[in-house]
């Protein structure tokens, strides 16, 4: 789907239960890197959906929204970071950071507001009242600078392993300068083999619960950047459903 705001072309994939549709639509699940997980997804689904008395979890179309391979590293750090005055490209695991373009959240974030959503509403039987976000890393960082600046556009916010370390943890001093009481939920899972990676997101859990705001915060126990996607998808699916 090519974006007028991005001028990107992004590979978008949706997956239907085979099902009737809800009385009121299906929900949605937006997969952040979809290329990678939004299958996986839709396979845990089906099998919680199976003993869906005991997990709750109900039926939802997931939208796969991906990059083109040959850049999609690149192209994912741009779509991810939010706009800045100056970026900080920081040493990472004992290596420093090429720079890359960066800070185009803004744009990709119009793209769903504008172009995305209203395509998925449009060709689909969907309940627009739920729809969530899911992101991963960078797609996590995304995720929650989303659910800082446009509340209300998903019902649900799910980041996993946020690189919230991204520009000097930039997302931080947003988060500490945002004064809407955003009563939308958020949750945040982290492997607890990602070192700082569980501070980050413990710093940013323990400020939503402070502020008696509707948040969910896990460590997946030795798990790493990798493992704690399939390791949490179980545990992200009820909570969307929820």
């Amino acid at each position: 789907m090519y974006s007028t705001y991005c001028q990107y072309d992004y590979p978008i994939e949706v997956f239907i239960p085979e099902m009737p549709v809800p009385k009121d639509g299906f929900p949605v699940i937006f997969v952040l890197d979809g290329h990678r997980y939004a299958q996986m997804m839709f396979i845990a689904m089906k099998n919680q959906m199976l003993v869906s008395e005991k997990t709750k979890v109900h039926p939802s179309i997931i939208v796969s929204v991906g990059h083109n391979q040959d850049e999609a590293s690149n192209r994912r750090f741009y779509d991810f970071t939010a706009p800045a005055e100056q970026y900080h490209f920081p040493i990472r695991r004992g290596k420093a950071m090429e720079p890359v373009p960066v800070g185009g959240a803004a744009d990709f974030q119009q793209f769903f507001i504008h172009e995305l959503i209203p395509y998925i509403c449009d060709k689909y039987d969907v309940n627009r009242a739920r729809f969530s976000l899911y992101g991963h890393s960078l797609g996590g960082l995304f995720s929650l600078w989303c659910y800082l600046t446009e509340p209300n556009l998903f019902e649900k916010y799910v980041a996993i392993s946020p690189s919230v370390w991204w520009n000097n943890h930039d997302l931080l001093r947003i988060l500490h300068e945002n004064k809407e009481k955003s009563v939308t939920p958020v949750a945040i899972f982290v492997g607890g083999d990602e070192g700082d990676m569980v501070d980050d997101a413990m710093t940013f859990y323990n400020h939503r619960l402070a502020a008696n705001l509707p948040v969910q915060f896990y460590v997946a126990l030795e798990e790493n950047h990798a493992s704690v996607i399939p390791a949490t998808l179980s545990r992200a699916l009820r909570f969307i459903s929820s």
